[in-house]
C-alpha cells in the first residue's frame, strides 16, 4: 500500500512540473509595431495600349507582435479626402510582403475605386491588418495621382428564382446595353433572390451588391433601390411586390448603380396579344392575333416586306396594354411597354417571319422561317 502512495505522489508532481513547463512555453504577445507601406512610384498614368505590363509594386511589413502570428491583412484604395469611405479592397496572402499590379489590374482597382477615367485623381493607399477578431491595424498612408482610362462597359444577364430565367446560367437573360446603360423591363418575384453574371455561365464574373456579407469579387454596385437587399451566398433579395419592373445598371465608373422601379404595365401573363402596324395598315380592329405558348409568351407566323413596322397589343383597339421595340425604333429584340417604347422595324424582303414577343422576360424575336 506504501508502495502505491508513493507512486501517486510521484505522478501528481511530475504532472505539476510538465504543467509548468508548457505556461513557461506559451507565447506572450508583445504590443505590435507600426506597420509600413511603400510604393515605387507615386504618379500613374495607364493606357490601354500597355494593359499587360507590369505597372506598380507595393511593399510593406505588417505589425510585429515579437513572435510569428497569422494576420488577414488588404491593400486599400480609395480617392484621396473620404476618409477611405467605399474603398476599393484587394486581400493579401499571409506571408506575402510585396504585390506587384499590371496596367489593366490597377486600371480595373482604380475604376471600381470610383475614378473618372482621363481625369488625374488623388488617391490614398494603406494597408489594413487584423489578428484573429481583434481591431484593424493601418499602416502610414501612400499618396498616388492616377489618370485611369474608360474600358468598355461590361455587359450584364440576370438570373436567379426572383427571375424568368430561374437559377440557369446557360439561360441568364441579358439586358439592353446602350453605352454605360444596361436596361430591361422583366419579371421579378417578391421575396426571391437574384444576381448578375458577366457571361451565361456562373463565371468567371459575378456582379453584386457592395454591401457587408459579400464577397469582395463580386461587389460591384454602389448604390441601390430600397426594394433590393444583400442576401446570403452573393444574391440580392428582391422585396418589391411581384410583376414586371425596369431594370436599370449605370455602369460609369462613377456611379454603378441599380435601379429597379415598376413597369407602366406590370402584369405580363394577359390573355390576348396582336400584332399591329405596316402589314395591316395600322389597323388596331383588324389587329393580328397571336397564339399564346406560354405565360407572357405569344407566337405567330407572318410575311414581312421591306420596311415593315408593328407593335404588340393586348386588345384590339389603342389601349394601355402596348409594347414594342425598347425606347426607340429598331430590332434590338427588347420590349418596352407604353410610354418607353417605338416601332419594330424589319427589312423582311416579302419573307415569312417566325414573331415572338415574351413579356414576361421583356423580349422579342423575328425569325425568318
Amino acid at each position: 500500500m506504501k508502495n502505491i502512495f508513493k507512486i501517486l505522489i510521484a505522478s501528481f508532481v511530475a504532472l505539476l512540473v510538465i504543467s509548468c513547463e508548457k505556461d513557461e512555453e506559451r507565447a506572450v504577445l508583445n504590443t505590435p509595431s507600426d506597420s509600413k507601406l511603400q510604393a515605387d512610384k507615386t504618379n500613374v498614368v495607364l493606357t490601354k495600349d500597355h494593359e499587360a505590363d507590369k505597372l506598380i509594386t507595393f511593399t510593406w511589413a505588417r505589425p510585429d507582435y515579437g513572435v510569428s502570428v497569422a494576420q488577414k491583412s488588404q491593400l486599400q484604395f480609395a480617392k484621396k479626402g473620404g476618409n477611405f469611405a467605399g474603398a476599393k479592397i484587394v486581400e493579401v496572402q499571409d506571408g506575402t510582403s510585396t504585390l506587384t499590379f499590371t496596367v489593366a489590374e490597377f486600371n480595373k482597382i482604380m475604376l471600381d475605386a470610383g475614378l473618372t477615367p482621363d481625369v488625374a485623381t488623388d488617391v490614398e493607399v494603406r494597408l489594413a491588418s487584423t489578428l484573429g477578431a481583434g481591431t484593424a491595424l493601418y499602416s502610414n498612408v501612400i499618396n498616388l495621382n492616377v489618370t485611369a482610362y474608360m474600358t468598355a462597359f461590361p455587359s450584364f444577364y440576370i438570373v436567379g428564382d426572383a427571375s424568368a430565367p430561374g437559377w440557369n446560367a446557360a439561360d441568364a437573360q441579358l439586358l439592353n446595353k446602350v453605352e454605360n446603360l444596361s436596361t430591361i423591363y422583366t419579371y421579378l418575384e417578391n421575396g426571391k433572390n437574384f444576381r448578375f453574371l458577366g457571361q451565361q455561365d456562373w463565371g468567371p464574373t459575378n456582379y453584386s451588391l457592395d454591401a457587408a456579407g459579400i464577397k469582395d469579387a463580386y461587389k460591384y454596385f454602389k448604390t441601390w433601390s430600397t426594394n433590393m437587399e444583400a442576401s446570403p451566398d452573393e444574391n440580392i433579395k428582391f422585396n418589391g411586390a411581384t410583376g414586371i419592373y425596369k431594370i436599370v445598371i449605370d455602369a460609369d465608373a462613377t456611379k454603378k448603380s441599380l435601379t429597379v422601379t415598376p413597369s407602366a404595365i406590370p402584369t405580363y401573363n394577359v390573355s390576348n396579344l396582336y400584332v399591329v402596324g405596316s402589314i395591316n395598315g395600322w389597323s388596331a380592329d383588324n389587329a393580328i392575333p397571336m397564339t399564346k405558348v406560354g405565360e407572357g409568351v405569344f407566337e405567330v407566323v407572318q410575311s414581312l416586306p421591306d420596311g415593315s413596322e408593328f407593335k404588340f397589343i393586348g386588345q384590339k383597339s389603342w389601349g394601355d396594354l402596348e409594347w414594342a421595340n425598347i425606347t426607340e425604333a429598331g430590332n434590338t429584340g427588347f420590349l418596352g411597354p407604353k410610354g418607353d417604347n417605338n416601332n419594330i422595324k424589319i427589312d423582311g424582303g416579302g419573307a415569312s417571319y417566325k414573331i415572338t414577343a415574351n413579356i414576361k422576360r421583356g423580349t422579342f424575336k423575328v425569325v425568318k422561317q
